[in-house]
Order: structure tokens, then C-alpha cells, then sequence
């Protein structure tokens, strides 16, 4: 029998009020019942988010429903733990009887001890104990051995979505519809951000409103303010998704930014993400708004210099510099059709065994007069598939380069026609044929946007021209894009769709979007024009030329440039050669060569 609710401690309070609020999580809460269950194998529960994400009041879930199983429950946070190995194992060591439930947060902060804990934990608990640990690294490559798989459950916490982040707020007392759906767009399903603008006092989001918010949610995932971190590297790390010491010194040249980045990359807002260090998704729209309202010229520079840093990353064949700058395009048309940023509900992956003789057969596409000439397309080209977050294709994609289209079928045929009415360049055009699954008009855009991006990866060519696309199933093709595209119906069985990103492909097509935003002209014609072919005698002598106005007369100048000309000039040399000519390893040549040719592109 509960005890009357004046009776009640204020500890049973917080408890209920917690499970009451705590909401949107039911495919997580599946993963703890599995865990929970007596006849299931897992032992271990590995929740891993970014700050802000709800770990934390995912496990105080877990251990409730743990406590409703007869589990004995101990909650622990990594940071309190204090010693070596022995001395932590003694502090997890129970005391009670029962079945335990051992919860541990924040183990990042365990570092390299966490791999010999779990191994003693193992060796020391019963069958009847469960594990669950949480932090913001996925599990390393030591939880794929040695059979742990079979006990391990690995959860990857994401944003709430749209419905279950209203229901959020809902619960906690916002009342008005238009506030909370401006408070879902600012906190982007971020559990933490909807629960400090939920206790912000006032109506609407405004500067003043946001600013408080920034200060608030920076305090709760730092610990601390930043007020002792320059405030031109946190908007750079705001604007651009992934900074490295390259990024940061083009958007800030003449500062010390290896002593600039080595301090943004300690802090705790910051994890690292590809190539290089992310902010807080939460936190960077709160900081790039703020400077966009407050300090707009600041805004555009550092736009412009973010945006043709990654440009010239991208033409010289980097393609998450390209998946980052369209990043930075702000028009939701746009975006909708181009940027890469990631989905709540589709995802980017390679087909399995047999999938696409599955999926064939679930969508009826095995019944259509293409299907052998589809099956046979996965033999030459590039095949991936987006889907649902539940695992199921929504979507199926392969790509031919132009030029190794072979024996064409209808569809291929149709191609080639389109190709040459166009004057596609072979190498820097693709053939593409595009199966989707029945799905909304909403599902069919945003698995067509995610599209681009993993098109871009799987092609190879950041500044690719041309990409034609057939439907087989033209009734399930999404509506139009904002990318300038047309359609050719006569030349052959099937029409193809074209989008044409010339004069200055990809890659110049995106920049240019970017940099217009911001009000700047896009570049003319430039370095990476001149670089893109090495037969034409009359772009030899015009990059020639362009090197008279990139390179200085000091050594270092006159060194970078006769790695570019022998590289780019003359006979072609053997790798062995030009570093026995150069008296350079093979490392320093590369790096030499990536600068020289970063400067000729950088040239406008």
C-alpha cells in the first residue's frame, strides 16, 4: 500500500514526477524489457549520445522499470569513481542481496580503464546481474570480440522527434501550439534544450530570449560558461559542422589557431566528429543565430571564408569537405533538395545479400519489363539504399560512370542518348536508375535529399557534371527540386532527368549557392577549371600563367611551385622520381603538393 501523498518524501516526489514526464523513448524502453527479460542472452546495455541527448533520463527509466523486475538497482557516475582499477571495483561492489542492476553514467571519463572494468565485471558478476553504461562514444572495436556481441545490446540515443518533442512540452506545461512548435524547431529533438527553453520564462523566442537560452544550455552541457574561449573560434565552430586546424586558420588567418584549436577541442560541448571536432548541434544554432542577428557582417565573412575553404577542399577530391559545404546553404528549397544534413528517419547504407532481389519482389519492380536490365546494371555500377529507421529500402540507387555504360538495355540506351544530346563529359557524368518504395510524397523528398549526398560519396567525383536519372516506376519519382534540372522524353524508351551543374560542376554549383546567401558574386572560372585537364595546350599555358600570380619570389613559394609544375607539367614521372628529385619523403611530398595545389584554387 503507497503511502498518503503527505507522507510522500520529497525523493518519491521527483521519482514520479520524472516517470510522468519522461516520454518519446518507446523503442529504447523495448531495448531495457529485452534486456530485462530471463530467458534473454544480453547482460549489457551500451547507451551512447551526444550531451543533452537523454542518456541520463534514460537510465533513471531503465532502472525503474529494473526495480518494477526485482533487480537490485546501483547507479553510479563515472566522475565520482575515484582511483585505479581495484579501488573502482571496490566501489561498485554491492551489498544488498538480489539480482543486480548496475548502472553506470558518464564513462567516458573512465577512458582507457573502461575495457579491463568491463572485462572484471564480467568475471565477477553473476549470470542474474545486468550492466547498462552510457556516454558519447560508440562502443570501441574491443566490444565486437571475444563473444560479446551475443550479450551486448548497443543503443545509439537520437533526437526525439517532432511529435514526441511537442508531447514533451506539452507535459511540462506549455500550452500555446505556436510556442512549442517554435520550441521544437530551436531544440531540434534535443531532450536538454527543450527542458531549459521550457523553463525559460517569457512567450516567443526572440534575441534577448535566445541569448538567455545559449547562456542556460551552454551552462548545463559545459558545466561552466565559455567566457574564457575566443569568441570568433565558438562562431566558427557554430557555423562550420566540423572544424580542423585548416578550417579554422582559413576563417581566421593571422591567428594562432593550433593554440586556438587545441582549447576549443577540451571543451565538453565538443566531441569529435570525422575529420575534425563538433559543437553541440543545439548549442551551435544558438550561437550562429545570435551572430547572425547580432553581428551579420561578422556572420557573412566568416561564411565566405568557411565556404571557399571547403570548396577548394572538395576540388581537389575531399568529399566530406563537399557534404560540409552544403552544409552552410541556409534556403529551405535548398536544402531540402541538396544539403546533407542528417535525417530522424532515413539513413544511408549499402544493400545486403539478397536485398535487392527482395525488395524487387515486396515493391512489384520484379514484374516490370526493366527488372533484367536492372539486375544486370548492379554487376557495373555503384549500388546504396536509404532507409527507414526500422531497417526497411525505401529507397534503391545505382550510378555508372558515362563512360563505362556497356551493351545498353533500354534503360541504358536511353542514357547514352541523353548523354550525348547534352555533351556530357564521360568521366564527370553518371548514369543513375532510382527504385522507390511506396511512401509519401514527405518520405519520397527527404529520402531523395539524403540521396544526393550519399550519391556524391559512392560517385568518387566531388565536381561531377552531369547526373541522368531514370525512373522505372516514374508514378513513385518525387515531385521537383530546387536543383535546375529538366527532363528529356525523346531519346528513347524512357525519358531521363537531368541535372546540370555546369559550367563549374558540383561542387562550383553548391559554393555558389552558399556564397550568393551571403551577397557575394560567384567566382569566375578559375584554378580548378585550369586543373581539370592536362591535354588541352591552351589551359596548359593559362594555368602557367595563373601560377605567375600564386606563387611569390621567397624560397618556400619558388619550392611550392616546382612541386606543382613537375606534378601538373611535362612528362608524366614516377612517384620514386619525384621524391628522389625532391629529397622528400612520401608524406611531405603529398602535403607539399596539397598546399600548392590549395593556393592555385584558392585563386580567383
Amino acid at each position: 500500500m503507497s503511502a498518503p501523498d503527505s507522507e510522500r518524501s520529497l525523493r518519491g516526489l521527483l521519482r514520479d514526477a520524472d516517470a510522468e514526464h519522461f516520454v518519446g523513448r518507446e523503442a529504447e524502453l523495448d531495448a531495457v524489457t529485452e534486456l530485462l527479460d530471463a530467458d534473454t542472452p544480453s547482460r549489457i546495455l551500451f547507451v551512447h549520445g551526444t550531451g543533452g541527448i537523454g542518456k541520463s533520463a534514460l537510465l533513471r527509466a531503465a532502472s525503474r522499470l529494473a526495480e518494477q523486475a526485482g533487480f537490485v538497482i546501483e547507479a553510479h557516475d563515472a566522475r565520482t569513481l575515484q582511483g585505479g582499477l581495484e579501488d573502482i571495483l571496490l566501489q561498485l561492489a554491492g551489498t544488498e542481496p538480489g539480482p543486480r542492476f548496475l548502472v553506470l553514467d558518464e564513462i567516458d571519463h573512465l577512458r582507457s580503464m573502461l575495457a579491463p572494468l568491463r572485462d572484471a565485471l564480467l568475471d565477477r558478476l553473476p549470470q542474474s546481474a545486468r550492466i547498462v553504461l552510457a556516454g558519447r562514444s560508440e562502443p570501441e572495436q574491443s566490444w565486437r570480440a571475444g563473444g560479446l556481441p551475443s550479450i551486448l545490446i548497443d543503443l545509439s540515443l537520437g533526437p526525439l522527434a517532432d511529435d514526441r518533442a511537442d508531447l514533451f512540452l506539452t507535459q511540462r506545461g506549455i500550452v500555446d501550439p505556436q510556442r512549442r512548435a517554435q520550441i521544437v524547431t530551436w531544440a531540434r529533438g534535443y531532450p536538454l534544450a527543450l527542458t531549459v527553453a521550457a523553463s525559460a520564462q517569457g512567450g516567443r523566442l526572440d534575441v534577448g530570449l535566445e541569448a538567455h537560452l545559449e547562456e542556460r544550455l551552454t551552462a548545463w552541457l559545459a558545466g561552466h560558461s565559455l567566457v574564457n574561449i575566443d569568441r570568433e573560434v565558438l562562431e566558427v565552430a557554430a557555423i562550420a559542422r566540423i572544424v580542423d586546424g585548416r578550417l579554422l586558420a582559413a576563417a581566421l588567418p593571422g591567428r594562432n589557431t593550433r593554440e586556438l584549436l587545441r582549447r576549443l577541442q577540451t571543451l565538453p560541448v565538443m566531441q569529435t566528429l570525422g575529420w575534425g571536432s563538433s559543437m553541440h548541434p543545439v548549442l551551435a544554432d544558438a550561437i550562429r543565430t545570435r551572430v547572425k542577428t547580432t553581428s551579420p557582417n561578422r556572420y557573412r565573412q566568416l561564411v565566405r571564408r568557411i565556404a571557399e575553404h571547403l570548396a577548394t577542399r572538395a576540388r581537389l577530391g575531399d568529399m566530406d569537405a563537399l557534404v560540409e559545404l552544403s552544409l552552410l546553404i541556409e534556403d529551405p528549397d535548398y536544402r531540402r533538395a541538396i544539403s546533407n544534413e542528417p535525417s530522424r528517419t532515413f539513413y544511408a547504407d549499402r544493400p545486403r545479400a539478397g536485398e535487392f532481389e527482395e525488395f524487387g519482389r515486396a515493391q512489384g519492380f520484379d514484374r516490370g519489363a526493366d527488372w533484367a536490365e536492372l539486375r544486370a546494371w548492379r554487376e557495373r555500377g555503384t549500388e546504396f539504399v536509404l532507409r527507414r529507421a526500422d531497417g526497411s529500402v525505401m529507397l534503391w540507387v545505382c550510378l555508372i560512370a558515362i563512360s563505362q555504360l556497356r551493351d545498353p538495355g533500354p534503360i541504358a540506351g536511353s542514357q547514352l542518348a541523353a548523354a550525348i544530346r547534352v555533351g556530357a563529359s564521360p568521366s564527370r557524368a553518371f548514369a543513375t536508375v532510382a527504385l522507390f518504395a511506396d511512401g509519401t510524397v514527405e518520405e519520397h523528398e527527404e529520402v531523395s535529399r539524403l540521396a544526393s549526398g550519399a550519391f556524391m560519396r559512392h560517385a568518387g567525383v566531388p565536381d561531377l557534371e552531369l547526373i541522368l536519372m531514370s525512373f522505372p516506376e516514374p508514378d513513385r519519382r518525387p515531385g521537383p527540386s530546387a536543383i535546375d534540372s529538366y527532363e528529356l522524353s525523346d531519346v528513347g524508351t524512357h525519358s531521363v532527368a537531368v541535372s546540370d551543374f555546369r559550367p563549374h560542376g558540383a561542387v562550383g554549383f553548391v559554393e555558389a549557392i552558399v556564397l550568393a546567401e551571403q551577397g557575394f558574386a560567384p567566382h569566375e572560372p578559375g584554378g580548378a577549371e585550369l586543373l581539370a585537364a592536362r591535354t588541352d595546350p591552351g589551359q596548359q599555358e593559362r594555368l602557367r600563367a595563373l601560377l605567375d600570380g600564386v606563387f611569390g619570389d621567397s624560397a618556400d613559394d619558388r619550392r611550392l611551385r616546382a612541386v606543382f609544375e613537375a606534378a601538373h607539367f611535362g612528362p608524366r614521372r614516377s612517384e620514386a622520381a619525384l621524391l628522389e628529385e625532391f629529397h622528400v619523403g612520401r608524406s611531405t611530398w603529398y602535403r607539399m603538393l596539397r598546399t600548392a595545389r590549395e593556393r592555385v584554387l584558392a585563386h580567383h
